[in-house]
């Protein structure tokens, strides 16, 4: 078997060298691919030499050169208009290659939907039983134990009778607040539920909110997603949309597009 994964291993591994290889060759034999990715490494190569701005050692910023911000403008849109032609070409292929993917997926989410429903219907059903059989055992060994104590608290009741018959009643007395407070020694009961090898049993803690206002604020996640939206669509407002004043704090910043 050990062997039998090293050679499946071995074949994944050389599949997707060969994969690699030959999709690579495939793009660079594309036309015009050769051609754009020379320009793509000289812009790249430009770009590095071009500093818009520097900061002094207190970290302030120091404009290097004012004409390099106009450069840096002009070598942006070189290296995006580059950017498109080889997104171009490769995107037709990759969308086919996704869509294959998908398709290969789909195939395995045939195969195993039915084993993996299965799987956890009977885990489930499993996990039920052991629960009642684990309640049933808890039951019984709670009942034994009661049982017991009574039995104890009986005989010490009849020892403190015996005792006051004797005419020892400061013994009976102390026998009988002995009888009111005794307690039973636990009871261990077996689990009835089948041991089967390759299963075995873990603990797992589970909780509800059942009010989430009591929660300590660390606890309570802010949607960040919302608050987002309102920020996009209401700018400044927002800060009093969402919450008491001082909550959060919007400001804008510019963006440069192209």
């Amino acid at each position: 078997m050990a062997s039998t994964a090293i050679t499946i291993q071995s074949q994944i591994t050389n599949l997707q060298a060969d994969i690699k290889t030959s999709l690579e060759s495939f793009f660079a034999s594309l036309p015009e691919m050769e051609s754009n990715v020379a320009m793509s490494a000289s812009l790249v190569a430009q770009s590095q030499a071009i500093t818009v701005f520097r900061r002094d050692n207190t970290g302030k910023i120091v404009v290097a050169n004012l004409s390099a911000y106009v450069t840096a403008t002009e070598q942006v849109h070189a290296l995006r208009s580059v950017e498109e032609e080889i997104e171009g070409l490769m995107k037709p292929f990759i969308d086919k290659l996704f869509q294959a993917h998908r398709t290969a997926t789909a195939i395995r989410k045939g195969y195993l939907d039915p084993i993996q429903s299965e799987t956890k219907r009977l885990k489930f059903e499993r996990e039920q039983f052991a629960a009642e059989e684990e309640r049933k055992r808890r039951e019984a060994a709670q009942k034994a134990q009661e049982e017991a104590r009574q039995r104890e608290e009986a005989r010490l009741f009849e020892e403190a009778r015996l005792a006051a018959e004797q005419g020892n009643a400061a013994e009976a007395e102390a026998i009988l607040e002995e009888a009111v407070t005794v307690e039973a020694p636990a009871v261990e009961l077996p689990s009835t539920v089948p041991q089967v090898s390759g299963t075995s049993f873990r603990t797992a803690w589970e909780f509800e909110v059942k009010d989430w206002t009591k929660l300590k604020p660390e606890f309570i996640k802010v949607d960040e997603v919302a608050i987002g939206k309102i920020v996009r669509s209401m700018h400044k407002s927002a800060e009093t949309l969402v919450g008491e004043p001082g909550a959060i704090r919007v400001w804008d910043k510019q963006i440069i597009v192209g």
